[in-house]
């Protein structure tokens, strides 16, 4: 499915379907909130909090209503709830044709309030973040857009799961809140605000009430849309707009759902971060004995500044084992309390390097095949497309013409789960379509830094040639994230190769001059192994292994032994248990170093 399905299902949608009344019965109820005059350019700014869900788009934006494509004008903002570090902009013009942009941005979008605008003239179109211009697009397709639209805001659940992710129903309820909206006319030099003192502020509604005079409660539904539109889903409540999503039995500005463990992943460091379905009582949430993990010490739990995460602090936790993990007896801020809930942990994942990906393509040669992302995995692409070129394409510059001929089409993010450290990171391109430059342009934006600015492939280095891009980057939270934000049509990416940096933090070039717990050997084994480990000092150390569950079954080493590297036997049946076949692990402890690997005992 390619970004164009996108747009091309509102084709029907809002022909067919656009003044259908609630009577479709849809299973969710959404809302829409619009103007009863359409303007025509002008500067249009909403302050908001979009909805926190996966699944669900909350939007500020403009849009002419039309009787044929061939009317069509939108003017759009949409926050999508598979991102807190992105939002989309997109114009589309006549003919329904798209030129949308994910920007990066540098706040989780759904811990507070943040003021966003786009002024529309006949000569551009620039979108705004909290006052400043992040993004503009000129051209001819700007010139189509003069047709008066309409203001609007909604909250909805595409069927889309590849642009907006996986629909869950414990997303339910949601709300996206609005603060405030307002609009200036286009006044070029009479004006007193926004760019060039170009505009001339009109009105601002502050939504302190329902103004019927202003604004209309949207009825209606869409193709691709899983929800209704209802009136008692927009609600004014302390001075906020409230565009509610719900389900069709409890709707309004209400929620009587229990809330859900959604998913729990370790860290090195033995933290723990734990995802629920919705925002939580802080009191609740901070109960360290609110969770258990079975041999493990708890030591803090600390509630993130959106409300839906709570990051566990251990003492004794063993990040590299799938562990269980049990919350109860936590509220969410409506007062609903979880039913008492186990989720296995995501443990710690350490590649194996040098890490190569094929992005769009399959296993080749030494290069991982490419995947969607899930926090389960290891690495994988956020909502793309995969692109394939025939097998005796010549690629030039490269003796890995495989790899540049397949593509991450369309691309918005790629993730990899990597230890804290510095890296030298390589993406891989090709421009294997147009023949001319500007025609592909897009920026590329690592760990929240913008490195290539309008990148055009075919400026660089021609048709059917590799172009390389390698940069130092210092990943300091586990996961090395890649934006890649189209200009003019849509981003490709063809690989991605990953090396930690020789003499960084937690990397050494000299093998004896570091603390290391290596591989066991034979592995498997039955009934007796060796395990070696490096001290990069003199130091007091414990050697543990651990079943399955996490649970203590063994002390091989506790003693202060010297620098250097060391050997140790283990043989199960000294260990006095009758243990059975399966995985261990065992764990080296040093006052400065703690590390944990795994080992197969087979009967």
């Amino acid at each position: 499915m390619t970004k164009n399905i996108k747009y091309s299902f509102l084709i029907i949608g809002f022909i067919v379907f656009i003044f259908l009344q609630t009577s479709i019965a849809k299973n969710y109820k959404g809302a829409e909130y619009r103007t009863h005059d359409a303007f025509l350019y002008g500067r249009f700014e909403v302050n908001m909090k979009p909805a926190n869900r996966v699944g669900v788009i909350s939007s500020f934006f403009t849009y002419h209503e039309i009787t044929s494509t061939a009317d069509w004008n939108e003017i759009d903002i949409e926050n999508v709830g598979r991102y807190d570090d992105m939002m989309q902009f997109n114009p589309i013009t006549r003919n329904q044709v798209g030129h949308e942009r994910n920007h990066p941005i540098s706040f989780n979008q759904y811990e507070e309030f943040h003021t966003y605008a786009f002024e529309w003239t006949p000569d551009y179109v620039a979108w705004f973040v909290d006052s400043i211009e992040v993004h503009r697009q000129t051209g001819e397709h700007i010139n189509g857009l003069n047709l008066s639209q309409k203001i609007m805001m909604n909250i909805w659940n595409p069927e889309y799961a590849n642009w907006v992710g996986e629909w869950n129903d414990y997303s339910l309820p949601t709300f996206a809140q609005y603060d405030w909206v307002s609009y200036s006319s286009y006044t070029p030099g009479a004006g007193n605000y926004g760019t060039d003192n170009n505009f001339t502020p009109q009105w601002r509604d502050n939504f302190d009430s329902y103004d019927a005079t202003r604004w209309g409660k949207a009825t209606h539904t869409f193709q691709g849309n899983m929800c209704d539109f209802l009136p008692e889903n927009v609600v004014f409540n302390d001075g906020k707009l409230i565009l509610c999503l719900t389900n069709a039995v409890n709707t309004g500005y209400t929620d009587v759902a229990k809330p859900t463990l959604v998913c729990a992943k370790a860290f090195e460091n033995g933290n723990i971060e734990i995802k629920f379905s919705e925002e939580l009582n802080k009191s609740s949430a901070e109960t360290v004995s609110n969770y258990i993990i079975s041999g493990a010490t708890l030591g803090s739990a600390v509630l993130s500044k959106d409300l839906t995460k709570v990051t566990l602090t251990t003492n004794n936790f063993i990040s590299s084992v799938a562990t269980n993990l049990i919350v109860m007896n936590i509220n969410d801020i409506w007062g609903n309390i979880i039913s008492t809930s186990v989720k296995t942990i995501i443990p710690t994942y350490i590649p194996e390097f040098p890490l190569h990906i094929n992005v769009g393509g399959l296993l080749v040669n030494d290069f991982l095949a490419d995947q969607e992302w899930d926090e389960s995995l290891k690495y994988g692409f956020i909502d793309s497309g995969d692109g394939a070129w025939p097998s005796n394409t010549q690629i030039a510059n490269t003796n890995e013409d495989l790899i540049y001929l397949t593509d991450g089409e369309a691309t918005r993010k790629y993730n990899i789960k990597l230890p804290n450290n510095e890296y030298d990171v390589t993406l891989m391109f090709a421009e294997k379509y147009f023949s001319s430059s500007g025609n592909r342009v897009f920026d590329v934006t690592i760990e929240d830094k913008l490195l290539l600015d309008n990148l055009d492939i075919f400026a660089e280095v021609g048709k059917n040639a590799a172009y390389d891009f390698t940069t130092k980057i210092s990943v300091n939270d586990e996961l090395l994230e890649i934006i890649l934000s189209p200009e003019i049509n849509r981003v490709v990416l063809s690989g991605i190769k990953i090396n930690p940096i020789p003499n960084s933090v937690g990397y050494n070039s000299n093998p004896l001059n570091k603390y290391e717990l290596l591989q066991n050997y034979p592995n498997p084994f039955n009934p007796s192994t060796k395990i070696e480990y490096i001290l990069q000092s003199k130091s007091k150390v414990k050697l543990k292994i651990f079943d399955i569950l996490g649970n203590e079954v063994g002390l091989l080493v506790n003693q202060t032994q010297e620098a250097g590297k060391h050997t140790q036997t283990l043989n199960f049946k000294d260990l006095g248990k009758n243990l059975v076949s399966g995985v261990y692990f065992y764990q080296l402890q040093t006052e400065d170093f703690i590390k944990t690997k795994k080992m197969l005992l087979l009967k």
